[in-house]
């Protein structure tokens, strides 16, 4: 069975909604979501000298306050710098993430999360 819900290596099978809104946390990063498919993500945060950049396994999805996604399964896929200034606090950087295996109730909820979020249903 293909399709975007399989374990894939290419990420970008699946569509990717950009996304307003929504947040998502790791261990000690906390950051904006650019776009969101069922593959995985892509958020940008800062980085400080002081933070570890430990790729963490399992994330946080914050949508408001209805919608709130957690344990998800998380694998790094890219982290790479941005050439935005945030005011010399620290560097902005754009991190990929790929989801694991997402439970049926999970998947529900990032479904609900790519409807009302995403930035495509304008």
């Amino acid at each position: 069975m293909g399709g975007c819900m399989s374990q894939q290596r290419d990420s970008r099978r699946c569509p990717r909604f950009s996304v307003k809104d929504g947040v998502i946390a790791l261990d000690s990063i906390s950051g904006e979501i650019i776009d969101l498919s069922f593959g995985g993500l892509s958020f940008r945060y800062t980085a400080y000298d002081d933070m570890t950049t430990q790729p963490a396994e399992f994330g946080i999805i914050f949508g408001g306050e209805e919608l709130f996604l957690e344990n998800i399964p998380l694998t790094n896929v890219s982290d790479i710098g941005l050439d935005e200034d945030d005011g010399g606090a620290g560097e902005v950087r754009r991190r990929g993430m790929a989801f694991g295996n997402l439970v049926p109730e999970q998947v529900v909820i990032l479904a609900r999360f790519i409807r009302q979020f995403s930035l495509e249903k304008q």
